[in-house]
């Protein structure tokens, strides 16, 4: 049995400001994330004022995009669904949620006539 003298205990601690809203572009939930889609769906309206879209995904590791509903304005849902699968997909457990904050960048052009 150790006597209370011969060790010490140490407590790290790192403190910083909660973020609201706690989530800013997107969620990808692993097939068996901690919770699922409807129930992060329902927290999501309570806690955030933007919008969020749900994309079902189709596949062995990811079940659901969350995503917010102005980034689905600047790309499609089947352009960004491709981009987790191929970008995403690979540091996810399944049964981990990511969140991930997103740049999306648009070019526009035209002609002067």
């Amino acid at each position: 049995m150790l006597s209370a003298s011969k060790y010490e205990t140490f407590i790290s601690a790192r403190i910083s400001e909660y973020a609201i809203p706690p989530l800013k572009d997107m969620l990808v939930l692993g097939k068996n994330a901690p919770i699922g889609c409807i129930a992060m769906r329902r927290a999501l309206e309570l806690l955030i004022k933007a919008p969020f879209e749900h994309i079902e995904v189709d596949d062995d590791i990811i079940s659901d995009i969350l995503v917010r509903q102005s980034l689905l304005r600047r790309t499609s849902r089947e352009a960004l669904a491709g981009f987790v699968l191929k970008q995403i997909k690979p540091l996810l457990g399944e049964d981990e949620i990511l969140q991930v904050e997103m740049d999306v960048k648009i070019s526009l052009t035209t002609g002067i006539e």
